[in-house]
């Protein structure tokens, strides 16, 4: 728990009254992953950001970045994580540049607690490096690909990842809980985090609660 966090609220129950968990990390870092796993785990829904604006865009997200640009695809993030705030019984997925401001951070704790997943630059470079495809669908590591030496990529890649931690680091650490998922299965790593979630009563099985809140269609 943070208890330096700004934005912290001293009663955990008042923080969490929808039942909400939102996890945020950097691309690859496990965040989607270990989230489908907690809520397997805690009986709740789940919900990935950058899913959630392919859907109602009509436009994969490198596509996004491509035609309209990143602060586009920013504003749309930022639109879409105010349109969360009436959801219930979630664990919700949010890419790291989605926390970049107090703005934002406090968007994402009126949805719930925020749970940064951390992993090791070097980790999530071997995970992008075993497959291209998890490259092309990033549009923030996609001009590696031009690239050839795959040692030199692989480097770049981690370095890469090192510079957007290091920019996001100040937001990361506001959240509430903090774990690392370099070394573990998502499964193991989702176990662990229920066990914080519950010892530090940020969530209770018994919170789970009618959700009158939709995906939100094609626009």
């Amino acid at each position: 728990m943070n208890d330096h966090n700004p934005f912290y609220r001293d009663d955990p129950g008042s923080r969490n009254k929808l039942g909400n968990v939102v996890l945020a990390g950097v691309s690859a870092s496990g965040k989607s992953t270990v989230g489908r796993q907690l809520a397997k785990l805690l009986g709740l829904g789940f919900v990935d950001l950058d899913e959630l604006i392919v859907k109602s865009s009509g436009k994969a997200i490198e596509d996004i970045f491509s035609q309209e640009g990143e602060d586009a695809f920013r504003e749309r993030e930022r639109s879409m994580m105010l349109s969360l705030q009436g959801i219930r019984s979630h664990v919700v997925s949010v890419g790291g540049g989605a926390l970049m401001s107090d703005e934002s951070v406090r968007n994402a704790r009126l949805i719930g607690p925020i749970v940064w997943v951390q992993s090791s630059p070097a980790e999530i470079a071997r995970r992008l490096f075993k497959r291209i495809s998890e490259i092309e669908k990033r549009p923030l590591f996609r001009d590696l690909l031009s690239e050839e030496s795959h040692e030199v990529r692989r480097d770049m890649i981690q370095a890469r990842v090192q510079k957007m931690i290091d920019e996001r680091r100040q937001w990361f650490e506001l959240a509430d809980v903090v774990i690392d998922g370099s070394f573990v299965t998502p499964e193991m790593a989702a176990h662990h985090l229920k066990d914080i979630l519950m010892i530090e009563g940020l969530i209770e099985r018994s919170q789970r609660r009618f959700s009158s809140w939709r995906p939100p269609g094609k626009v």
